[in-house]
Order: C-alpha cells, then sequence, then structure tokens
C-alpha cells in the first residue's frame, strides 16, 4: 500500500498575461497531477500535492483512472519552471526563481544591475536564498511572542517527562492519559519545540484564544509540521472533478483529510472520518467537534475556552510549578512506578529486589560494607601494590553499600511523596479489583449454565416432565 503525504507550495505569476488561471489549471490537467490550489491574490495561486517514498513522487492518476505515483517532485517543478512563463515556484523546499526577460538594456543601466546581482549591503534583502529566507523566518518565529491562553497537548512523551516539562516552562499542566499517548493540558500556552525533549515523534496542539484562534498544529517526526485554523480547505482543480477516484483521493489524502489521518496516527479509538467532519465544520464549532471526535473528554474543552481551570479536571494528574528537586523527585517516583520510558516489567523487578525487602537489603549491604571495611584496614596494614589495589577495592565496596542505601531511601520517599503515583496506584489497583470482579460472575454464570444443562439436575427438564 502506498503510503502518500501532503506537501504545500506557492507559486507566483510575475506576468499576469502569461500565467493566469487557465494556465495554471491546464498544467496540472496536462501531467495529470492530483492536486488542491487556487489563486491566492494577485496572481499569487496555493498549491498542496501528494508525494511518496524518498524521492517524493508525486501522485498522478493514469489513463485508467488509477492513482500511481508520478514523476519526483524536483522533476515537476524543473517541467513547470520550464513550461510556464515568469513563475516563482516554491513547493517543500524545491525553489525555482522565474526568468525574466527585460530585452535589451542601456549601457548604464545594464551596468546598475551588474551591480545589483553582484551583492551590495544595502541590498542583501532583496534577493535572499532559501537558507536565508528559512533562517529569517526561524528567528521571527522564535522572536514571536505566545498567547496568554491554554493550550491542549497530545503527545507521545511519557508521563514522568512531564513534571520537569511543567517545572522548565514554569506552567500548571494537567496530564490525562489517552490510549498510547498523553494528553496535557496547560493553563498558557507554551512552545513544546523549545521545551521538550527528547523531541516527540507524534505532536498536537489545539489552541482556541488568543489571536489566530483556533488554531489546530501537527506535528510528525518532529519535522513534518501542518496547521489547520478553520478557514476551509483549498479546492481540487477543475479537471478532477471529472474522475471520481481522483476526488476520492483528494478527499483521503490532501486537505482536512490528510490532516485528519495525522491526528490519530497514535490514537486508538480515533476516527479520521470524524475528524475530517470536524474541521470542516465553522470556527465556532469546531474546536469543539474536534474534542469529541478525538475521544477527549468535554470538560478539555471547558479549559481551553476560559470556563474552568486545569487544576479542576478530574481524574488528571495535575503539575504545578515546582523547584527542580521536587521535579526530579517527581519524575524519579512516576519512572521508577512504571510510566517512564524504561518498560514497567524492568521497574516492576526492581522494585521487587530492592524496594519491598527493604530489612534483607539494608542487611546485605551492612554486610557488604563491613568486608569493604575489613579489606580496607587490612590494605592499610600491608605494602607494596597489591595493598593499594586492596585498599581501593575495600573503599569502593563501602562506597557502594552506602550509596545503594541512601539512593533506595531517596527513591522510597520520593514514591511516598509523590502523589501522582499514589493515585495512579490507586487506580490501578480499583480496575484489577473490577476485573477480578467481573471474571468471578462470568465463572459463576458458566457454571450455573453448566448446571442447568447437566441431565438429573433439578433444574433440568426431563421428557417425562414436559409431558406432564
Amino acid at each position: 500500500m502506498t503510503m502518500w503525504r501532503p506537501v504545500s507550495g506557492d507559486i507566483y505569476g510575475l506576468d499576469p498575461i502569461l500565467f493566469n488561471e487557465e494556465a495554471f489549471q491546464e498544467f496540472f490537467a496536462k501531467e495529470r497531477v492530483l492536486a488542491r490550489g487556487k489563486n491566492i491574490e494577485n496572481g499569487h495561486y496555493e498549491i498542496e500535492l501528494a508525494v511518496t517514498g524518498r524521492r517524493r513522487r508525486v501522485a498522478v492518476l493514469d489513463d485508467e483512472g488509477y492513482v500511481i505515483p508520478g514523476m519526483p517532485l524536483s522533476e515537476l517543478v524543473d517541467t513547470m519552471d520550464a513550461t510556464l512563463r515568469k513563475v516563482q515556484i516554491v513547493i517543500d523546499g524545491e525553489v525555482r526563481y522565474g526568468d525574466i526577460d527585460l530585452g535589451s538594456l542601456p549601457a548604464d543601466l545594464a551596468e546598475d544591475v551588474a551591480f545589483f546581482q553582484e551583492g551590495d549591503d544595502g541590498l542583501t534583502g532583496v534577493a535572499q536564498t532559501p537558507e536565508e529566507a528559512t533562517s529569517e523566518t526561524a528567528d521571527a518565529e522564535e522572536d514571536e511572542e505566545l498567547p496568554d491562553a491554554p493550550l491542549l497537548m497530545l503527545t507521545d512523551i511519557v508521563l514522568a517527562e512531564i513534571p520537569a516539562l511543567a517545572a522548565v516552562s514554569k506552567v500548571t499542566m494537567a496530564a490525562i492519559p489517552h490510549g498510547t499517548i498523553n494528553a496535557i493540558v496547560g493553563e498558557k500556552a507554551v512552545d513544546p519545540k523549545r521545551l521538550i525533549l527528547p523531541k516527540p515523534v507524534f505532536h498536537l496542539t489545539l489552541r482556541t484564544q488568543g489571536e489566530g484562534a483556533p488554531v489546530l498544529t501537527v506535528t510528525l517526526d518532529n519535522q513534518r509540521t501542518q496547521s489547520w485554523t478553520w478557514d476551509g480547505q483549498l479546492p481540487i482543480l477543475d479537471w478532477m472533478n471529472e474522475y471520481d477516484g481522483a476526488r476520492e483521493f483528494a478527499d483521503e489524502h490532501l486537505g482536512a483529510g490528510a490532516l485528519a489521518r495525522r491526528c490519530v496516527l497514535e490514537i486508538e479509538d480515533g476516527s479520521a472520518m470524524e475528524v475530517r467532519d470536524a474541521l470542516l465544520s465553522n470556527k465556532k464549532l469546531g474546536p469543539a467537534f474536534f474534542v469529541q471526535a478525538m475521544g477527549l473528554r468535554p470538560e478539555i474543552l471547558d479549559v481551553l475556552d476560559g470556563r474552568m481551570k486545569v487544576n479542576e479536571l478530574q481524574d488528571a494528574e495535575v503539575f504545578e510549578q515546582a523547584t527542580f528537586a521536587k521535579a526530579l523527585r517527581e519524575a524519579l517516583a512516576l519512572e521508577i512506578s512504571g510510566h517512564g520510558v524504561a518498560k514497567p516489567k524492568l521497574w516492576a523487578t526492581y522494585r521487587k529486589v530492592f524496594l519491598d525487602n527493604p530489612g534483607l537489603l539494608n542487611a546485605a549491604a551492612s554486610i557488604q560494607a563491613a568486608l569493604g571495611g575489613s579489606i580496607f584496614v587490612g590494605a592499610l596494614q600491608a605494602k607494596g601494590r597489591k595493598a593499594r589495589w586492596g585498599a581501593g577495592a575495600g573503599a569502593l565496596l563501602m562506597v557502594n553499600a552506602v550509596s545503594r542505601i541512601l539512593t533506595t531511601q531517596f527513591i522510597q520517599e520520593s514514591l511516598e511523596q509523590s502523589e501522582a503515583v499514589q493515585k495512579l496506584a490507586a487506580a490501578a489497583a480499583e480496575e484489577a479489583r473490577t476485573e477480578e470482579r467481573a471474571r468471578i460472575q462470568q465463572e459463576a454464570a458458566s457454571a450455573s449454565a453448566e448446571t442447568a444443562q447437566t441431565p438429573g439436575s433439578a433444574t433440568a427438564q426431563t421428557p417425562e416432565d414436559s409431558d406432564e
């Protein structure tokens, strides 16, 4: 099965006589490229394509009506640059500057043009390279002031990393497990790109207040970011209206359909169709429909809209602004309790060996410390290289024993002081009891059914009983 992903770009017509709506539609119809796009303003056309593979081969429709990978995106841009006249093309990092034929120039004007092309300190902003433009855009994004509004984050970072995230950002956060990911609601918008380490594979944010709201962003692999502002999607190209396969492909892999597929990529109970419908609704109701389609609690929308505080979310783990030491204790407690990066079975074995038997651990550490002390004292009374090695080994045994005891005590205190760990443990115990009760009831029901079907039982009916 071919995996498609959307890429967006812009085509700037530098001469409205040579490049217009007709030329735009005609080119993609001739190449049979599946896309969405339209004229935004003054000859500026926005375009969205679907590509696949490392070579980014674009989706095209063959003569039999099937969607297949066509030419690479770079080749398509080259073809566009050669076919269309006086256009500038920028699509997913592929940049082509349109050739402008100005005709012959006077000698003095030609010298001025040559001087400008060489690059003057006062004119460096006239023609930027793609790298310079990207750098300036990144700087502008870093300097952008985030709105003072709540933010929803759906991400695959583990629960043990959230205390540090709240401490670094100085923002109170509530975490709610949601399938294989965590739903994090912050009382104020934060820039996750600066705060989350290691970078998550899946990251989604939703903001319903502040400038430009509502706005939804989805990032995969920390590099492909797609945004949605409920302003609608680009229309499909005119030639695609004649083909059902082309329209279905555009609905599923371009525009709202492509974003919906990204949104439910890590959600177990999410429906891409429902999410797509939510994205295509209006700005006022869209976020509410989106939260519902993603299987999230409606109270989260109350927090995003300012009708509820973050710490009022029920059954959520709330992490307040804390010092580094407290955040470290909380993160360590969550990691040890099995809500971190390492596998829960590993920490279950660790707790069974080191934490569930503190007396045995202290006794073993005391014996080790005594053995190390005797080796150390004996080595000090001897002479030679072996004595020095013995002293080092004895000292190492003593330090290791003491450090193990102190570390175990620190971890034990962290687990006892962590409210989040206690709540999670209580919830897990209640869930286990519920499953056990359900199992017992099911076994009892099965036993009753077997007894009723057994011949000669009090409840079983014989043929004679039926006749009577």
